[in-house]
C-alpha cells in the first residue's frame, strides 16, 4: 500500500528504496543523471572494512538497483581519496569530486579512469581549504564550498579561479563550515550553512537572497543541514542531517512539511543478498525491522525531472524516493 502525504495541494508518495545493506557505506553526496543513473560518492568501505577503510564512487542503475561502476580507493596517491564530499558530473562528462583532506578535486571519466586533479592548499584566491559541496552550473563552471575557509568559489571547468565570497561568522552571507552546494534552474546558489544551522540562497555573483532555517528541533529548524535540491515548481528540499529528515520549503523559504523516511520494504539488490544467506533471512524474521524504515542520517537530496524526490542516508547505506504527485486526487468512497 502507498504511503500517501498530503498536505496543502501538495501530496508526496513514497515510492520504493534501491541500494541498502552495504551498496553505499557512508555516502557523503549524490548527483542524478537524466537516465536514472545516480553516481554516490562514500567515505566508508566495503563490509569487513572499517571506517575509512576504503573510499570509492559508485555509479548506480536506479531501475535495475544494480552497480555500474565503482572507482576510488583510500590513500594519498593518484586516483586515490582520503576523504570525499562532494560529487558532480562536469561539461566534458567526466566525474568531478571534492576531497577534503587532500584539498583538491579529483577528476575521473565515466567509465572510473583518473584523469587529474586541480587545486592547491590554502586561503588565498583559487586556493582550497576543506573543500566540499561541488556543482557546475550551465555555462560549464563549478562552484566549490570550503568548511575551513568558509566561503565559496567559482572555478572554470579547468579549475581557474574566477570569483568568490563568504567568510568566517553567524552574519548574512557568512558561513560556519559550509557543506553541500545546489544550483536552481535559474542558476541561483543554496549553500548548506552546517554550522550555523541553515540554508543561505545567492544569485551566481554572491548576492544572497534568502536564508531558511535556524538551530532546532522544531518543524522548520534545522540542526546540520547538509545538502539542498529543488524541484520544478520551486520547493526546496533541505537534509536536516542533525533532526534525521528531510524539510520541504516553498521557493519563499515558509516550511512545507518534512519526510522521515518509510522503507518498510528492503530494496532490489538487499532482497537478493537477503535471500542467499539464510542466517540473514532467520535473523530477519525474529528482529523487529520497523527501526530500519525510517532516515538514519540522510545526508543528500536529489530531485529528477519526474519530481522524485531521492535521499540517500549515510548509516543506512541507500536511497529512498518519494514521488511528488502533480494530479493526485483523494479517493472518493460515497458514490
Amino acid at each position: 500500500m502507498a504511503l500517501i502525504q498530503t498536505i496543502g495541494d501538495r501530496t508526496y508518495t513514497y515510492s520504493h528504496c534501491v541500494g541498502s545493506l552495504f551498496a553505499f557505506t557512508a555516502p557523503s553526496d549524490m548527483v542524478l543523471r537524466p537516465d536514472g543513473v545516480a553516481y554516490v560518492v562514500s567515505r566508508g568501505g566495503d563490509p569487513g572494512y572499517p571506517l575509512g577503510g576504503r573510499q570509492k564512487w559508485n555509479k548506480w542503475d536506479l531501475e535495475g538497483d544494480v552497480k555500474i561502476v565503482e572507482a576510488g580507493g583510500q590513500g594519498m596517491g593518484e586516483g586515490d581519496l582520503m576523504w570525499p564530499s562532494g560529487i558532480d558530473i562536469g561539461p566534458d562528462g567526466n566525474v568531478y569530486i571534492t576531497d577534503e583532506y587532500m584539498n583538491h578535486v579529483n577528476i575521473f571519466s565515466d567509465d572510473g579512469d583518473f584523469m587529474g586533479t586541480w587545486g592547491t592548499s590554502g586561503s588565498g584566491e583559487g586556493q582550497l581549504d576543506g573543500p566540499t559541496g561541488i556543482r557546475f552550473d550551465t555555462d560549464g563552471n563549478a562552484y566549490v564550498a570550503e568548511s575551513r575557509n568558509n566561503r565559496v568559489q567559482k572555478f572554470n571547468s579547468s579549475g581557474e579561479y574566477l570569483s568568490g565570497w563568504g567568510g568566517a561568522g553567524d552574519g548574512a552571507g557568512q558561513f560556519n563550515m559550509p557543506y553541500g552546494l545546489h544550483i536552481d534552474s535559474g542558476g541561483n546558489v543554496f549553500v548548506a550553512d552546517w554550522g550555523n544551522d541553515r540554508v543561505q540562497k545567492f544569485t551566481p555573483d554572491g548576492e544572497l537572497l534568502m536564508q531558511i532555517g535556524g538551530s532546532g528541533t522544531e518543524i522548520g529548524q534545522l540542526q546540520r543541514p547538509t545538502s539542498m535540491a529543488t524541484d520544478s515548481d520551486g520547493d526546496v528540499y533541505v537534509v536536516d542531517w542533525g533532526n534525521n529528515r528531510v524539510q520541504a520549503y516553498d521557493e519563499t523559504g515558509d516550511i512545507i512539511t518534512a519526510l522521515y523516511g518509510d522503507a518498510r520494504e528492503l530494496s532490489k539488490s538487499a532482497q537478493v543478498f537477503i535471500e542467499a544467506n539464510s542466517d540473514f533471512v532467520k535473523a530477519r524474521r525474529r528482529a523487529d525491522t520497523s527501526k530500519e524504515w525510517t532516515f538514519r542520517r540522510p545526508s543528500a537530496v536529489a530531485v529528477n525531472d519526474k519530481n522524485q524526490i531521492l535521499v540517500i542516508e549515510s548509516i543506512s547505506g541507500r536511497i529512498q524516493i518519494y514521488q511528488k504527485e502533480d494530479d493526485y486526487l483523494d479517493p472518493q468512497f460515497n458514490l
